[in-house]
């Protein structure tokens, strides 16, 4: 499959990202055809996810998030946008530096377990993955979190294979917010199937947690429109 940077060249966020409400655009960003068929399906998934995703720039300022990252943060989307998406953490000092954490992304090879601390003092612990597209010349990092979850599979810097079209479809519901037990009962499966269906497109994809897989699919382009 393509390079981290293919889909977001072609398909870049901002041809969407004025659909959202109170949040901007980033900078020098070109502005893709509104029509762009894989567009539709990365901003229709970050859109309707019940996991928390958001789009960051190489300064880690946050500048999308999704309806399910402002329950996560409990803050509305303008109070996130322009924010460092460290300040969320409740540990922010356990985060790597900038320039470590740059070289991560670009890599694809940020993900792990953090704790979010919320203003109303409580906390969520969430399993994240982040992962660097070039958009125009501009690079973003979209970064989805999830409730955290065991989970396994290869290193980063993996050769990707392609998914099977029922692999794509459980990554797809995953993307959306699924668990195992909705996406049996969506498609009559049972849970042993789904989860051999999540290990194959974990081993073609590299990915190591389910949150690394669904931001490889959405920034590498593996959904079929």
């Amino acid at each position: 499959m393509g390079s981290p940077e293919r889909v977001m060249r072609r398909h870049p966020p901002s041809a969407h990202i004025g659909a959202i409400e109170t949040q901007r655009a980033p900078v020098a960003v070109r502005v893709g055809s509104p029509d762009d068929s894989y567009a539709r399906v990365f901003w229709t998934a970050f859109r309707r996810s019940a996991n928390a995703m958001f789009l960051v720039d190489l300064d880690r300022r946050i500048v999308a998030v999704n309806e399910a990252a402002t329950v996560l943060a409990g803050r509305s989307a303008g109070e996130l946008v322009g924010e460092r998406i460290i300040t969320l953490l409740e540990e922010p000092a356990e985060a790597p530096g900038d320039t470590v954490w740059r070289a991560q992304v670009l890599r694809g090879e940020s993900f792990g377990r953090r704790r979010i601390s919320r203003p109303d003092g409580s906390t969520r612990v969430v399993e994240f993955a982040m992962r660097a597209t070039r958009a125009g010349g501009t690079v973003l990092v979209l970064g989805v979190c999830m409730r955290e979850r065991s989970g396994t599979g290869s290193a980063g810097g993996h050769d990707m294979a392609p998914l099977s079209e029922r692999e794509q479809e459980i990554v797809r519901r995953i993307a959306l917010g699924e668990v195992t037990a909705d996406i049996c009962a969506g498609l009559h499966i049972a849970p042993d199937t789904v989860r051999a269906h999540v290990r194959n497109a974990m081993a073609k994809t590299g990915a190591r947690t389910r949150a690394q897989l669904i931001a490889i699919a959405l920034t590498e382009g593996l959904l079929d429109t």
